[in-house]
Formats: C-alpha cells, sequence, structure tokens
C-alpha cells in the first residue's frame, strides 16, 4: 500500500471519529443543533448516520410544508394521490413515534396551503392536533388553502385543553364553531395568538378566544369572517360577513397588536408598544380609538382619511412615540400634512393621495422614508444632525423636470448630503424629448439607486442625461437582479463617463457646457471587491448566474 493512499486512509479515520464524536453528544445538544438549521436541512440530517436517524425522530420540533410535496406543474392525480399519502404517513409516523416514547412535541408547524381538498385532510389533522396536544404541545401553527365558503375546517374542540400552548397560529380555510362558546379555554400560557383568514361560527367566539389568554403578548386579527345567519342560500356573497369591531381592554401584557380589516377598533391597554391597523378602505372614516395606550412606541397606519386631526390628538396622548408610518392615506387637510411630535425618531410617508406639502418637526428624527410620486415638498422644523432621508420615486408621464423639483423641494438643502434616492420602473425619457435646458448644475445627493427594467437601448442615453440633470449623486448603486437585466446598462454607462468625448449631449446649462463633462469614475465595487477597466467590469457581469432572485448592487463612486 502506498504512502499515499495510507494518508488518504488515516486522514478520513479521523475526519470520521470528528463526526462520530458529534453523534455521539447527548440528545438536547443535537437537537439544538437541528433546532438550529432550516426545516430542509435538519430532515437531510437522517442520512447521516443510524444515530442521527434517531435523533431526527425524536426531535421535538414536527415543520412540515406540503409544497416540497405537491407543488409541481406536471403533477399527475395518480402521482398526487401516492404522495398524499407518502405525505399523511409521514406526518402520522413522527407524530405516533414522539407520543409513544413519552417525548414532549414543543412545536407542530403544518403548511397543508397546497392539499387543496379539505375534505380527505380533516380526518387526518382531527388525529394529529390531539396527538399534539397530550404530548404538551407549545407552539401549534396551522395552515390550510384559502378555499371557498363551504370548505372550512372545522377545528376540533379538544383545542381548549391545549395548556402548554404559548403560541397559536391559524391560518386560511379554518373554521372556529360556536361549540367553543360552551368551553373554558385553558390558555393559560398563550403569549401569541395570530388569525388570518379565520371563519368564526359566531360573532363572540373571536372574543371568547382573546378573552381567556390573560398573558397574551401578540395578537394579529387579519381578513376574518363570520357566519351569517341571515345568508340566502343561493348567494354565496352572503354566507359570510367581516368581522365589525374589536375590544380590547384589561390585557395587561399585551405589547403588540396586528389588526386588518375590521372597521371599529377600540384599544385600552397600558402596556401596548406596537400598533399597525389596516382599515377595510379608504372610503370609511377613521374608527380607531387609542384609550391608555400611553406606553406606544411604534404606530403603522394604512388607509387613514384626513388623519391630521387624528394624529396631532395621538402624539398628545402618545408621549413614547418613536415610529410612525402612513401608508396610502387619502384627504389631507389642505393637500398637507403638519405635525410636531419632538420624541419621533422614524417617519415613513408611503404612496400618500394628493399631498402636496410636508412639514415635520421632530428635532430627534434620525430617519425619513417617503414613496410616491415626485410631486411633494417636504420640510423639516428642526432636525438632527442624524437624520437620513430615503425618497423612492415612482415617475409619471408628465413634466420631466419634477424629480429636480422634488430634490429641490427638500428643506433644509443641507439634508440633500444625507438624501438617498430611489428610482423605480421611470417612464421612458425618448430622445424626441428634445433638448434639456437647465439653468443651473444639479443638486448635489449622497446617493441614487436604480432598478428597473430597460431593455431599449435607445433610451439608455436620454434616460441617463435625465437622471444626471435632476441630481448629482456621490455614487449611484445598479442592481444586479436578472429579472432587471441591467448589464447592459452598466456597460453603457461606465463606457460614456470615461469616453465623455464621444457624448453627443443635449443637456446643458447656461454655460453650454455638458453636465456629464465634470463627473470622474474613482472607483467601482461589486461584493467589496474593486474593478479597474471596462474589460474587467464586462468579466465580473458575464460571470453573474442568468437567474439570480438576490439583490446585489454594483456602485459606482463619482467625483465631479
Amino acid at each position: 500500500m502506498s504512502y499515499d493512499v495510507m494518508f488518504s486512509l488515516r486522514d478520513t479515520a479521523v475526519v470520521w471519529e470528528e463526526m462520530d464524536r458529534i453523534s455521539c453528544l447527548p440528545k438536547v445538544i443535537l437537537h439544538d443543533i437541528l433546532g438550529r438549521l432550516s426545516d430542509k436541512d435538519a430532515a437531510k440530517t437522517i442520512v447521516l448516520s443510524k444515530s442521527w436517524r434517531e435523533t431526527w425522530f425524536s426531535f421535538p420540533i414536527l415543520s412540515v410544508c406540503s409544497e416540497a410535496f405537491f407543488r409541481v406543474h406536471d403533477l399527475t392525480y395518480s402521482l398526487w394521490h401516492s404522495r398524499f399519502h407518502i405525505f399523511l404517513e409521514y406526518v402520522t409516523k413522527r407524530l405516533v413515534r414522539l407520543r409513544d416514547q413519552g417525548l414532549a412535541i414543543k412545536e407542530l408547524k403544518l403548511d397543508l396551503n397546497h392539499i387543496l381538498d379539505h375534505t380527505q385532510l380533516a380526518h387526518h389533522v382531527d388525529q394529529w392536533i390531539p396527538m399534539a396536544i397530550e404530548s404538551g404541545v407549545e407552539v401549534l401553527e396551522l395552515r390550510l388553502t384559502d378555499g371557498d365558503m363551504g370548505e372550512w375546517y372545522s377545528l376540533p374542540v379538544c383545542l381548549t385543553e391545549a395548556k402548554s400552548l404559548t403560541k397559536l397560529v391559524l391560518r386560511g380555510g379554518i373554521r372556529l364553531d360556536p361549540t367553543f362558546l360552551n368551553h373554558s379555554l385553558k390558555f393559560y400560557s398563550m403569549k401569541t395568538l395570530s388569525l388570518t383568514n379565520i371563519l368564526f361560527g359566531d360573532k363572540g367566539v373571536m372574543e371568547h378566544f382573546i378573552s381567556h389568554c390573560p398573558l397574551i403578548e401578540h395578537l394579529t386579527l387579519k381578513f376574518c369572517h363570520v357566519d351569517n345567519p341571515l345568508r340566502i342560500e343561493d348567494s354565496p356573497d352572503s354566507r359570510t360577513y367581516p368581522v365589525k369591531s374589536l375590544s380590547l381592554h384589561g390585557l395587561q401584557k399585551l405589547k403588540g397588536v396586528y389588526v386588518q380589516g375590521i372597521h371599529e377598533v377600540y384599544i385600552g391597554v397600558p402596556n401596548l408598544e406596537n400598533l399597525c391597523y389596516h382599515a377595510p378602505n379608504r372610503d370609511v372614516p377613521l374608527k380607531l380609538k387609542l384609550d391608555s395606550c400611553t406606553n406606544l412606541r411604534s404606530l403603522s397606519l394604512w388607509f387613514l382619511r384626513n388623519p391630521n386631526k387624528w394624529l396631532h390628538e395621538l402624539f398628545c396622548r402618545a408621549p413614547f412615540l418613536e415610529s410612525l408610518m402612513l401608508h396610502h392615506c387619502v384627504k389631507f387637510d389642505h393637500e398637507r400634512i403638519n405635525f410636531s411630535c419632538p420624541q419621533l425618531k422614524f417617519f415613513g410617508l408611503l404612496y400618500p393621495c394628493n399631498l402636496k406639502e410636508v412639514n415635520i418637526d421632530a428635532p430627534n428624527l434620525l430617519s425619513c422614508e417617503y414613496m410616491g410620486l415626485d410631486k411633494s415638498a417636504i420640510s423639516f422644523l428642526r432636525i438632527s444632525n442624524q437624520l437620513e432621508v430615503n425618497a423612492q420615486i415612482i415617475m409619471h408621464r408628465g413634466n420631466i423636470y419634477s424629480l429636480r423639483e422634488f430634490v429641490q423641494n427638500i428643506k433644509p438643502q443641507k439634508l440633500l448630503d444625507s438624501l438617498t434616492l430611489f428610482i423605480r420602473a421611470p417612464y421612458p425619457i425618448r430622445e424626441s424629448s428634445g433638448v434639456l435646458q437647465v439653468s443651473s448644475p444639479p443638486p448635489s445627493i449622497k446617493h441614487l439607486q436604480l432598478r428597473f427594467h430597460m431593455p431599449n437601448e435607445a433610451h439608455y442615453f436620454p434616460l441617463m442625461n435625465w437622471l444626471l440633470s435632476s441630481c448629482c449623486p456621490e455614487t449611484i448603486s445598479f442592481n444586479l437582479q436578472s429579472n432587471f437585466n441591467m448589464k447592459p446598462f452598466i456597460v453603457f454607462f461606465y463606457e460614456m463617463l470615461m469616453d465623455r468625448k464621444k457624448c453627443q449631449c443635449y443637456l446643458r446649462s447656461r454655460s453650454n457646457e455638458c453636465c456629464w463633462h465634470g463627473l470622474k469614475v474613482v472607483k467601482i465595487t461589486h461584493s467589496k471587491r474593486p474593478y479597474e477597466n471596462v474589460e474587467d467590469l464586462k468579466a465580473m457581469l458575464g460571470a453573474l448566474p442568468e437567474e439570480s432572485y438576490v439583490a446585489e448592487y454594483i456602485i459606482f463612486d463619482l467625483e465631479s
């Protein structure tokens, strides 16, 4: 035997010995290792050794996603039927083994969204849930398909005995029958309750669930409905109606609430810190009352009508509010929003309608985020030296000078040194737009981020002229995700800046000098690696995968 082979066998033995040492660790440590892996990677450990296989079958966390079994485009009925039985056998075998060995089931997560037929599944879920409850389950998550109104799965009443539950997540196609009202729920340890697209057999079932969670800290209610006793049999739309109101009081531990699709919400919880509220739509007045919520730190509101007065009253009642997000708000007084909140640190204004002025007095503000059209003038009365402004602009078909006006209308102008401008899917600037006459150099900003699909090369040069007439960024980043396909545009941009003599510019200032001529590329980086010339740049871009969904960027540092 050669020395090379002997050393190879010796090295293999050493590696195997090291692996075997891991396999011999106590089960509690091996379970901790599995718990730190993704569900898919944790399941793969059964092929490592007999010890790992036994560890997997005693692992107290069972997380199964039906997508891995059934999301196949060419799945025939016979193949689906075969996989369905494999799926059922796998879940049942895991649960029975844990129960028979007297082992606890800490978490049971069943994502059954890709199993469309609830009638075949209901019997098995009715068996799985009691087994988990008998084994002291702490986390129970069940997701079914959001199907027709006649296909709701009725959750077994044995859930009322789940004393060990700390987290319950129910989503899609699940019905809570009025039978639950006849039982005292034993949710003594429940800290998180999340109900999404759930049907309540009676309007009192929802309050019954919440009121029996004395230690609840986080509550989510989204798109929940109630059985309509006055429904018309021939009219599917009349079978249910959305939950209309929610009242939360006396829950001393409640810290976070997420509500969506409920018209009237009344909250009197002194320790509430985070609230996210989606009104059903913008056509109804706001009916959100926050009494005694003096500890509120973060608030996110969607679809508010005329929020000015409501916000002013809120700032008086919530002295510790640090984060405020307003999404798709309408009916601003005089197309303006004014507010003063000295303690505010983060403010977001996303897609406001018919808003021309934003006036903010928040001296401790650290971050301001704006998304929408380039028609709003944003002013800060008092600012922190650490304030950063991020603006995501959706271009419209109108004035091609409006982006520059938007940047210049941010006051005070010294904030432009911290401004990041994000351009998404700009309206094409065609060469036929004519010469862009500008009276002065464009305002300087910190960063310009570009992410869009630009297949027509004829639009490259007009687009860059338009962008660089609107602002002069210290850095520009281009998104490298394959679905945006910005590689040709990136090369074009680099070559134009490096060989400006060939630039047939029609973007000129009063001095008749091209705004590009003063720009220099100082550095190009991607994944912290610099690139020196166009050939290196092309080689890097060519080496990128054809299909990439990772948000990577290539960054140009510029100097004027």
